[in-house]
């Protein structure tokens, strides 16, 4: 189906789609449909395999594919004649994205988008592949539809056989009783064996910063161990070089092209080992992983260290980026911004990077004399300062990517100033380029689209900066108000009160339905915004969310929770506990259990319970790959270690108590909340602890004294009612 816009153009079928990524293909010639009964039923009408177009809208070699590809009359003509052709959004989807990147990993060895797989029309798989140039796409195209006509019957066989073994390779065996200390050892050994000691990651180029394979397991494992009193020298020496692997490159990350210095933010990853030369698009989840790792980690340091200030930087420079231009009018976030875009208002040819890259001519017209400053400190070269060998397309070549060279005290010696004059310089230097980018080059294209489990991941970010920088209290209040925003944009428009369910995206109007990371990183995001804000509301509707999310997603049978929720055209339910980009669902799911167990203590059996059923079912993969689990060896090492349930009696926001306790990383802390002039009622219900101490408070007249309470293992100590008493109590910040 084609139509004619007003302006004359070829629209298909995907112009009225709602994804940004689908509206991206709008114009092909290509007969796209959407995942779903039509194009399905076309295919077994007709008899014709499926072309499984798999990507997202901030993807560069996606938009390559379909430049060459997808925009081309002869090759749309074969893709019509033989395929009936699906575009999917893979963030819109994950649940087809997982079960064909499931096949296409199993027979290629490898993955990535955008991803190419041709089904049968019952939907089995039978080739797969990710970008092919033009000639061999066509080539490719042409053998398998000649391969369909003439050989039918075996890649009908074959794409069951395939559906098959995958099913049979999900049925795995539950393992019980898993020991967590050796894994906890195993994952800190491997990280520490692939660490790079010059320029920080783990891994070679291309170079991902990846926190939930990296520094969110080695703060835990940091934290935990430099407060244990009865850790031994060689534990506490590992954990030193836990937290220093995190720190050192988190803060390569930072002083790298891969922010962007000019307007902040971080893009996906580097091409590069040095986390210089970046795959320019800008993702949701990245910003708020990045944000909640620096600040788990500035906790870590001492308050004389100079790294820790660079992670207050950080996290200061992302809360500006998403709150400036990932934040919709309503107070939700936005996916993503392209890596491509057009180099000036006057162009018509999309470069990579082009917003962000700058020239050493251009630099010298836009700052003048102060342009010398800026070129020293940031890298600039007169020819360019991007390796060739990492601009394959050489759309980067004579452009400058800034990066921190050098420190303001070399910057400042170099050029025999103050540092405090040169760092005005330097800001006002970087004011002045913005402006200019703003005003005289295309913003890269917006993903507008509003998923809920990333801004469940950045109302944790934002969540802890509101803790974490509570010294400033304009970033702290900024943050809170963001988190606060983002959780009632998705109560508003992606959340059903009645059937208590969660939609995945919204963008001109709700999308598909909620997938299990959509539960379970809005819960995790809900349960650390009731830490941070003390309204009961939120806590109430995360106990809510983890009853619907077990009602769809545990697996009754197996044990564990899927991936995917039901639906009848996914073939198979997957149970994804690998981390990626992002956490695995279940892992943090794990997590949000164990939490939970002590905020609802009252449900403690049923969630604890239900997290020994995850250990179990993904126990052979957790004792034989536990680095491939990070997420869920770390948050399985805090209830080994056991929880710190605080409760906090009083009603001033700016308490010196909350102050002590939110000053240090204590990542197996439960902070619970009672304000004796409005007693948290609904939670009293599922908590004993805190119904004793509401009915206790309501028995008194006279003004209740602040005060702290730390409960472990269920058994709570006395008020604590001075502020440096509770200071003993806490795990010390760390003096070196």
């Amino acid at each position: 189906m084609s139509t004619a816009s007003d302006s004359g153009r070829h629209l298909n079928r995907l112009a009225k789609a709602k994804s940004p990524y689908l509206l991206q293909h709008a114009e092909n010639p290509v007969d796209w449909y959407e995942w779903g009964q039509e194009a399905f039923d076309k295919a077994k009408r007709e008899n014709k395999p499926i072309f499984l177009s798999v990507g997202y809208s901030a993807c560069h070699w996606c938009h390559v594919l379909a430049h060459e590809s997808f925009e081309d009359e002869v090759t749309a003509k074969i893709m019509n004649e033989h395929y009936v052709n699906i575009k999917v959004d893979r963030e819109e989807r994950p649940d087809v994205d997982r079960l064909y990147m499931t096949f296409l990993q199993a027979t290629s060895g490898g993955g990535g988008w955008p991803m190419s797989v041709w089904l049968t029309p019952d939907l089995h798989p039978f080739f797969a592949g990710t970008y092919f140039p033009p000639g061999n796409f066509r080539q490719i195209l042409l053998k398998l539809a000649e391969l369909w006509e003439n050989d039918r019957e075996r890649l009908i066989a074959s794409g069951k056989q395939i559906i098959e073994a995958l099913k049979e390779s999900t049925d795995i065996a539950q393992e019980h009783n898993i020991d967590i200390k050796p894994l906890t050892s195993e994952v800190f050994d491997r990280l520490q064996k692939r660490f790079d000691r010059t320029h920080g990651g783990f891994d070679r180029a291309p170079k991902f910063p990846s926190p939930a394979q990296t520094t969110n397991f080695l703060a835990r494992y940091a934290a935990l161990h430099l407060s244990n009193p009865n850790a031994s020298e060689e534990e506490k020496k590992k954990a030193r070089a836990a937290r220093d692997m995190a720190v050192f490159t988190m803060v390569k990350i930072y002083n790298g092209g891969i922010r962007d210095v000019v307007g902040g933010g971080f893009s996906r990853y580097s091409v590069d080992e040095r986390w210089h030369v970046p795959h320019f698009e800008k993702m949701l989840y990245d910003e708020a992983q990045l944000l909640s790792s620096s600040l788990e980690l500035y906790q870590l340091l001492p308050e004389a260290s100079h790294d820790k200030k660079t992670l207050e930087l950080m996290a200061k420079d992302i809360v500006s980026y998403v709150a400036r231009d990932l934040r919709s009018p309503e107070g939700g976030f936005y996916s993503a911004e392209d890596a491509d875009s057009l180099p000036s208002n006057d162009s018509t040819v999309k470069k990579e990077g082009a917003f962000y890259v700058w020239t050493a001519k251009q630099l010298d017209e836009l700052l003048g004399a102060d342009s010398e400053h800026l070129k020293y400190h940031f890298g600039v070269k007169a020819q360019g300062n991007c390796d060739p060998s990492h601009d394959i397309q050489g759309e980067l070549k004579g452009q400058n990517v800034l990066f921190t060279a050098h420190t303001p005290e070399e910057t400042a010696e170099k050029f025999g100033k103050s540092v405090e004059e040169v760092e005005r310089t330097l800001q006002a230097n970087l004011n002045t380029l913005r402006e200019y980018r703003d005003k005289h080059r295309p913003r890269p294209h917006l993903d507008d689209k509003i998923l809920t489990c990333w801004n469940g991941l950045m109302i944790s970010g934002l969540s802890r900066t509101f803790e974490v920088l509570n010294r400033d209290k304009e970033v702290a209040s900024k943050a809170l108000e963001l988190a606060e925003a983002s959780a009632a944009f998705v109560r508003k428009y992606l959340y059903d009160e009645n059937s208590g369910e969660l939609r995945r995206s919204y963008r001109e109007g709700q999308g598909p339905t909620g997938q299990a990371d959509d539960y379970a990183f809005f819960i995790q995001g809900l349960l650390d915004l009731y830490e941070a804000s003390a309204k009961e509301k939120y806590l109430t509707w995360a106990i809510r969310l983890q009853e619907k999310q077990d009602e769809l997603f545990y697996d009754l049978q197996g044990g564990g929770y899927f991936a995917s929720a039901p639906d009848e055209h996914i073939l198979i339910r997957m149970k994804d506990a690998q981390d990626g980009a992002e956490p695995s669902a279940v892992s943090i799911t794990l997590s949000n259990l164990q939490r939970l167990a002590h905020f609802a203590e009252d449900r403690h059996a049923a969630y604890s319970d239900k997290a020994k059923s995850v250990l179990a079912s993904n126990g052979q993969l957790l004792t034989r790959a536990p680095y491939a689990l990070a997420s869920m060896v770390g948050a399985a090492m805090l209830a080994d270690k056991g929880y710190m349930q605080f409760i906090h009696t009083g009603n001033s926001s700016d308490s010196p108590f909350l102050k002590a306790i939110r000053a240090v990383f204590i990542p197996n802390r439960v902070l619970i909340h009672l304000d004796p002039t409005n007693p948290p009622r609904e939670l009293s219900k599922v908590n004993g602890s805190l119904r004793s101490l509401v009915e206790e408070i309501e028995k008194k007249s006279g003004e209740t004294k602040e005060n702290v309470r730390i409960c472990e293992n269920f058994t709570c100590g006395l008020p604590i009612e001075d502020v440096e008493e509770l200071k003993k109590r806490l795990p010390p910040i760390p003096d070196a």
